[in-house]
This record gives C-alpha cells, structure tokens and sequence, in this order.
C-alpha cells in the first residue's frame, strides 16, 4: 500500500529537520517538504520525532540468545540492525568457523546482522587480512596492550593486503585503565601516518552506532539512513524538538518499523513480524 508519513520531524546530524516520505510497502518512492498535490493516505506525525531504526554493536557471542535477550539488548531500544563480532579469533584458520557460529545465532532473530571479527594484534597478519577480504568482514577489532605491538607491524604489507576492500581496524585497548587516552591516541597517530583504514574509538554497546562508523563499516546508507528508494525502517519517539535543537537523550521509542512492518507499539513487541537477514558488505567506507 502506497501512503505519505506526512509533517515527519526527523533526526539527520543531530538536527531535527521537517520534512515527508512517500512510502510503499517497506520501501521509499520519495523524499520531499511536503507532497501537497497527492492524493494517497496520510500519516501525520507532527507530534513524534522520527529516526533511522537503529544499528547496535554486540561484542561477541551472546551468551543466552533467546527471545529476551534479543528483546531486551536490542528491539526494546528501537535497534533492528546489529553488527556483530566473532568470538576473538587466534588464526585465520578459525575465522569462518567462528563466523558461522555467530551467523547461525543471528539467524534465528528477527534482526538484520553484520558480522565482523576480531582478534589481538600479534595475529593480525597478512594472511588474515587476505581471509576477511575473502569473507567480506567489513571491520576487524583488534586488541592491543601498548604501543610497541603496533608499531612492529609490516604496515606496508598490510595495507597491501587490505586494497581494494579496505575493512578498517576497530581498537580495543586491553591494557591498564589509566593508559586508555594515551594508547588509543598512539593507534590513531599510527595508523593515520600508515595510511590505514581504521576508527578511532572503540565501538560501544548499548547505543546506536553514529552515522560517521556506519560509513566506515559500510552499513550506511543501507541502515541508518532515510532515504529515496531506501528501506522503511524508522522509529517514533513521543518528544517534542524545535528544528533548530539538537538531540538528548530520548528514551525508548514508542513505535518502531522494521522493513515496513510494524513491531513495537508502546510496550507491546511483535517478535516474529520480520525475519532477519544477513547483509554482506560489498565495499567498507565508500560513503565515507
């Protein structure tokens, strides 16, 4: 069915922009201020702020991945896209085994999943590096302890390896606490003088993934953006914003849509709705 989501206040950048969708099915036709000469069915939502469906990241393996769990870490918090790392990984021997296993899990949710890997930096090889670029991992975490690990990498080598994919590296300090700020601006100096892909910030759980990470890892623009001929999934928050405000903190939202299905309203969650599907990233950072 063909409608416009008509005086949508939507969140880009941290501003909340004014603006109506004209939509069909789970996808977008159409992307303007207003579509005044349509005679389709409107959705006024003038009194929701309305955002991307969020992509969350989760650090290895769940646990317990049941209902609950995939509920309460991710579909509650108006996420319906994850991007998922492997269990730390010693070889790339053990890499598709270890993505499999998570693959499997994600599989049997309702939520679309990225999956990614990770491994410490005394593995971190040319011949691991040719395996993700065979697999299509968008992203490697790697774990380090300090300074002198990275800079005894064959970087030269490396970046080599990594052309044309180019999946950056993701770090995750392991070393003492009060080391963080020092380490992670080494790993930023670095790989930035080597010219290599890489973030500078670990990837946090627990909130959505800013836009800028999405490009890096290649999820935008096909999560975390709404756009013309671009997948419905979107969530509505009962909040009032000027145009000119940036975005707290809001909460849970009160509507989310998944692929143009709807799947949560207020407190009630409708798990089996949408399948999810695994998307593979054809080339990280292009958008970036």
């Amino acid at each position: 069915m063909t409608y416009i989501i008509d005086n949508a206040m939507i969140v880009k950048e941290d501003k909340v922009v004014k603006t109506s969708l004209l939509v069909n099915d789970e996808k977008i036709l159409s992307v303007q201020p207003s579509f005044p000469k349509y005679r389709y069915m409107k959705m006024d939502t003038k009194n929701f702020v309305l955002t991307p469906s969020f992509v969350f990241f989760s650090d290895g393996p769940p646990n317990q991945p049941d209902k609950s769990f995939f509920i309460k870490q991710f579909l509650q918090k108006g996420a319906t896209t994850v991007v998922a790392s492997t269990r730390r990984v010693e070889s790339f021997r053990d890499l598709s085994s270890a993505k499999d296993e998570l693959k499997n899990i994600y599989l049997q949710s309702p939520l679309d999943f990225v999956l990614i890997t990770k491994v410490n930096i005394k593995h971190l090889s040319v011949p691991f590096i040719q395996k993700t670029k065979r697999e299509k991992i968008p992203a490697i975490i790697v774990q380090y302890e300090d300074l002198k690990q990275i800079y005894r990498l064959p970087w030269g080598w490396i970046r080599e390896a990594m052309f044309p994919y180019n999946s950056p590296l993701v770090p995750e300090y392991i070393g003492r606490p009060d080391e963080r700020s020092r380490m992670l601006e080494g790993w930023n100096k670095i790989l930035s003088r080597e010219k290599i892909p890489h973030l500078t910030e670990p990837l946090p759980e627990g909130r959505a993934l800013p836009v800028h990470v999405l490009k890096k890892i290649g999820v935008y623009p096909l999560k975390g953006y709404l756009q013309t001929g671009g997948e419905l999934s979107y969530n509505l928050f009962l909040q009032e914003f000027s145009t000119n405000r940036t975005i707290p903190d809001m909460g849970e939202p009160v509507v989310t849509v998944h692929k143009g299905k709807v799947i949560r309203v207020l407190n009630r969650i409708y798990y089996n709705v949408v399948k999810g599907d695994e998307l593979i990233i054809n080339r990280p950072s292009f958008f970036n």
